[in-house]
């Protein structure tokens, strides 16, 4: 599964000068998710080749992971690594496009594992991992532990792309350290979410600063300035921007949840309240609404007449206006993180339009 970088031109990352913030990582973007996916496919084809020599069954399983981390992703965990690389001061920014793998090899695991927990049928316009095992194997509790043993697998996976990341040992070793951090984090805020503890919207942004700021933000942007050998004001203004950022990047994911065309989040509209998500719209609704809210929460057999009134509860109270002002003040509040510090104008430029990204 080792490959070197140097030999793999494919993988291969430029750092262009661009116009504007937004523009500029938006092109970042589609260009490190162009090496990333090549490289995510060469591991993950290695992958099913050596879990083959197993069995067929073993094969499966590790074909359905493969599966769904090619199926689609925007690679921006990857993207927004190679941004604080840069703005730290990397100057190969191939030498990281395994660390991006290894990021977005964890960002299947968690998706296995979150759509096993609840009950999801569909992720990224095709079935979810426990279902095609299901199908494979012929019964439903063989598919969901096969499916959690795909997630298992896909952190060893994870863990050794990031080990084949061809920077100095000890920038992999402190970059390790943040990725360690960051799944302990994710679990900590996963037993929050699915225990429906976070009440106000404080609790939310608690909760979500755990399970999706921690491995969408924070841990991606330090551990792209501990590749670079980053000094510790660097790191520091790299906290300062992603604690913020990471709550927003939530807050667009719970709009889109509600409010989002599921064709493109390949996820039914009022999936998340069925499930029983406080997402940050249930707790700004308050007690607006407290029988809408009971009728459809937690609630499978929620009628598409209560999720669309529900839907034009939190347009008429006010509630979805407010949330997104919130959004808006911590994409603000993240920019302004960055100022004093020093980073490359280039990694500046991009940094603060994957910031404006989330409020487009």
């Amino acid at each position: 599964m080792t490959e070197n970088p140097e030999k793999n031109t494919s993988s291969k990352v430029t750092c262009p000068t661009y116009g504007n913030d937004q523009a500029a990582f938006g092109s970042w973007l589609l260009e490190v998710k162009s090496a990333v996916e090549t490289r995510l496919g060469e591991v993950l084809d290695a992958c099913v080749a050596h879990a083959g020599c197993h069995g067929g069954d073993v094969g499966a399983m590790v074909e359905a992971a493969r599966s769904l981390a090619l199926r689609g992703g925007k690679r921006f965990r990857a993207a927004l690594l190679a941004a604080a690389y840069v703005a730290c001061g990397g100057t190969n920014v191939s030498d990281v496009v395994s660390a991006g793998v290894g990021l977005e090899l964890l960002q299947t695991y968690f998706l296995v594992h979150d759509d096993w927990m609840d009950e999801d049928e569909v992720r990224r316009g095709g079935p979810t991992v426990h279902v095609l095992l299901a199908e494979r194997f012929g019964g439903q509790r063989i598919g969901d532990m096969s499916a959690i043993l795909a997630g298992d697998f896909l952190v060893a996976a994870s863990l050794r792309a990031l080990l084949d990341t061809t920077c100095r040992p000890n920038a992999v070793l402190a970059a390790s350290r943040e990725f360690a951090r960051m799944q302990e984090d994710v679990v900590f805020g996963q037993l929050l979410d699915i225990r429906g503890a976070a009440r106000s919207m404080a609790d939310v942004e608690a909760m979500h600063a755990l399970k999706t700021g921690s491995y969408t933000v924070r841990g991606p942007l330090l551990m792209g300035a501990c590749l670079a050998e980053a000094s510790s004001a660097q790191r520091d203004g790299l906290g300062r921007f992603a604690a913020p950022l990471g709550v927003a990047f939530q807050l667009r994911d719970d709009l889109l949840g509600a409010f989002g065309d599921s064709s493109v989040t390949g996820k039914p509209v009022g999936n998340d309240f069925r499930q029983g998500k406080r997402t940050a719209l249930i707790a700004e609704l308050a007690a607006d609404a407290d029988a809408l809210v009971e009728r459809v929460l937690g609630r499978a057999d929620a009628s598409s007449a209560d999720i669309e009134a529900l839907l034009v509860r939190l347009v008429e109270s006010g509630a979805r206006a407010r949330v997104e002002r919130r959004l808006a003040d911590l994409v603000d509040e993240a920019a302004a993180g960055l100022d004093g510090i020093e980073f490359t104008s280039r990694g500046r430029t991009l940094l603060r339009g994957a910031a404006s990204l989330l409020v487009v």
